[in-house]
């Protein structure tokens, strides 16, 4: 049994989650009160193209909290500098883009064309988060709670899986660059499709491929446990 694991997993993901849950908490107690004025001044609101920002902000906003919920059970390496600036940037990124569809009066006071800008702009730059995931994961970090072969597997199957989400959001972002580029608004409702359709996928991946390795590997685990303790 690995002390360095021990170490890892017994302080670094609570005060990492800890501090995602905050920076999101906030975020979202601002974009509820656009979303509640927008509804109210707004004639047909389900039919409005500036919809679609108050939407995905939100998608946002849950996204980034439960990835971030996910990967405290399935990442570990030691933390950094990196690991102290990324959810700051992702606050003050969420926190640009919610001034550009900040809302009081008037629905005309939502920038659409600098927010998809900004938008496209956070999901280029968050795709390199899932990326350096992928390349930062420890496998003998795990070695806490299940064999050093069943930890290679694992760190085999969620590279591939937080690459490939990776790709996912660096392809959705690089496509509202082009919406924003060639001012077409209203592909967003394909970017709304495309972002429910990554949370989709992502968690039937993670459902079907890592969890059940996972979960059988920490059973096997804990039955050497109690064979050799007994």
């Amino acid at each position: 049994m690995s002390k360095k694991a021990d170490l890892v997993t017994g302080y670094f993901p609570n005060i990492y989650l800890s501090v995602t849950s905050l920076l999101q908490g906030i975020a979202l107690s601002q974009l509820v009160p656009m979303i509640l004025i927008y509804l109210r001044v707004v004639p047909d609101p389900w039919r409005d193209i500036h919809l679609l920002p108050l939407a995905l902000m939100m998608l946002i906003i849950f996204t980034v909290w439960h990835h971030y919920a996910i990967s405290i059970f399935f990442l570990r390496w030691f933390p950094n500098i990196i690991d102290t600036l990324v959810p700051f940037l992702i606050g003050i990124g969420q926190f640009v883009l919610l001034s550009y569809i900040n809302i009081e009066t008037n629905v005309a006071e939502i920038q659409l064309e600098p927010w998809t800008m900004g938008y496209a702009g956070f999901l280029i730059a968050g795709s390199f988060a899932y990326i350096s995931a992928s390349m930062r994961l420890e496998a003998a970090l795990f070695d806490n709670i299940m064999s050093k072969e069943a930890t290679l597997v694992h760190a085999r199957l969620t590279r591939k899986y937080y690459l490939l989400s990776g790709y996912s959001i660096l392809g959705q972002g690089l496509f509202a660059l082009l919406i924003g580029i060639m001012h077409w608004p209203y592909l967003l409702w394909v970017s709304l499709g495309l972002m429910i359709t990554h949370l989709i996928l992502f968690e039937y991946f993670l459902l079907h491929s890592i969890k059940p390795h996972y979960v059988k590997a920490m059973d096997e685990y804990q039955d050497e446990l109690d064979k050799s303790n007994n």
